[in-house]
């Protein structure tokens, strides 16, 4: 049965661009991984990219920019392979090559966005997803939902989506090593919710009973975020979207954190455990 969207929520899919990060060299899992990008290992039978970009299609996301760099052909050509069995894809997805800017880090990989003058418009909004990370197709879709209620055009929010959880309950399912994103937030009067500080946190660091606000890998930046990274870029050095993030926060730009009930999953693919983790659920 086709899904019937409201005049609103075309409008806003029409000024919605999914990018899609898959430049990085994936040296945390390169033991077991060889000339195969982190974006194209196999969860449940099928590469990481393509169940993101299939839970996009089904969600009417019909913009994708995807940003290479490592091995750049197994992504071109895993692409090419699925526009060659699905020609509607042919127009939903463009590839955006980093060249070398991968090398300095996951912030330079995103900016080669302003090498296309067409991604970068005003009206338009950006949801960023690492291209390594598998999210349950329910986590999407709910998210997706929050910012169809969300948003409106051309005032639309920048924000990040955490589930509240105790440190706990991540330990008995994920390395101790594993680097933890946290969103350290503020309560508004309104009822609204602020990030006051992206932090990242190695898991076997923080106490059990902790209760913390773990942010899932995705962010949605508005028009003026992204104008304000780019003019950020050139002022301090980084090499990643959470220092420039914070340093946008404290310079009195607002970013909404929106909390995600805590059962829904994704993970970052880090190591072998990791797929086998996700596999046995």
């Amino acid at each position: 049965m086709e899904i019937k969207l409201s005049l609103q929520k075309n409008k806003l899919i029409e000024n919605l661009i999914s990018i899609i990060l898959c430049a990085g060299e994936g040296t945390r899992i390169s033991d077991f991984i060889h000339n195969i990008p982190k974006p194209l290992i196999k969860i449940y039978d099928k590469p990481i990219l393509s169940h993101l970009i299939f839970n996009l299609i089904k969600l009417n996301i019909t913009s994708i920019v995807i940003i290479t760099g490592h091995l750049r052909e197994e992504i071109e050509k895993y692409i090419s392979s699925l526009k060659k069995k699905d020609e509607s894809l042919q127009n939903k997805i463009l590839l955006v090559n980093s060249g070398n800017n991968y090398k300095m880090g996951p912030l330079y990989s995103f900016l080669s966005i302003t090498n296309r003058k067409a991604i970068i418009k005003k009206g338009k909004f950006y949801l960023v997803f690492p291209g390594d990370t598998y999210y349950e197709s329910i986590l999407l879709k709910e998210i997706f939902q929050i910012i169809s209620n969300s948003l409106t055009i051309p005032d639309n929010k920048s924000m990040v989506f955490y589930q509240k959880t105790k440190a706990i309950n991540l330990k008995t399912k994920l390395n101790s090593k594993k680097l933890i994103s946290i969103a350290k937030i503020e309560e508004l009067g309104s009822k609204e919710i602020v990030v006051k500080e992206v932090q990242q946190r190695k898991l076997s660091e923080i106490d059990n009973n902790e209760e913390i606000n773990q942010i899932v890998p995705l962010f949605v930046f508005n028009y003026r975020i992204i104008n304000k990274i780019i003019e950020t870029e050139r002022k301090i050095s980084a090499t990643t979207i959470r220092e420039i993030l914070n340093h946008i926060i404290k310079h009195k730009n607002i970013l909404y954190a929106v909390p995600i009930d805590p059962q829904y999953i994704y993970l970052d693919i880090d190591t072998k455990s990791d797929i086998l983790s996700l596999e046995q659920k």
